[in-house]
């Protein structure tokens, strides 16, 4: 019995001269955001809401108003994109007389080129392209602004920043596009969007 316990005391001792080894769990750091390298690329879809400002003589008539959007492309390259781009924008007259107060529509069928610098998730790009412009109302043409003509030709330029998610597919961002329109008393028009951006 003494033997027994002699051996459980030196056993004992040998153990605590041991120096301790356990192993130490750390708790699990922030996500890794994914390497820019593999994003989605390819088909996207992107949904826009903003507003859309006339500028020029044609801001004497038209209001702002609230645009909605959506752009449909595709990724050519990893900095360079060709999308289509459809806007609708809805603003009220400012003339006097029974004219005052009317709503009326603006639309815009765009085609665009895209381009984008990523730096790790954010985005700046810039985009330039040509569109069809539609005021679907005679409210402004007794203001010599549309004069019985509702479609112009417009140059489209503009930019913004991009911001991705840890979801490979989605970003979202801000940006303003500016159009020259041709045809309507050679007005122009600036749009200031917020949108959100699916990559397949």
């Amino acid at each position: 019995m003494r033997a027994l316990v002699v051996g459980l005391v030196l056993g004992a001792s040998l153990v605590a001269s041991v120096p301790a080894r356990a192993q130490v769990i750390s708790e699990q750091g922030p996500p890794k955001f994914p390497d820019p390298k593999k994003f989605s690329r390819g088909f996207f879809a992107q949904g826009e809401l903003g507003a859309l400002v006339f500028l020029g003589r044609a801001n004497k008539y038209a209001g702002p108003g609230a645009a909605f959007g959506v752009r449909l492309g595709y990724d050519v390259l990893r900095w360079l994109s060709v999308q289509a781009h459809l806007v609708g924008a809805s603003a009220e007259a400012k003339l006097p007389g029974p004219s005052e107060g009317q709503t009326f529509q603006t639309l815009v069928y765009g085609g665009e080129a895209h381009l984008q610098a990523q730096i790790r998730r954010f985005g700046l790009y810039a985009e330039a392209g040509a569109a069809c412009a539609q005021i679907a109302s005679n409210v402004l043409d007794a203001a010599g602004v549309t004069g019985g003509n509702h479609f112009s030709l417009a140059v489209v330029a503009g930019g913004g920043l991009d911001y991705h998610t840890l979801n490979r597919h989605f970003s979202f961002g801000v940006g303003a596009d500016y159009m020259w329109l041709a045809s309507f008393d050679k007005s122009h028009a600036l749009t200031a969007q917020a949108y959100l951006k699916y990559t397949h």
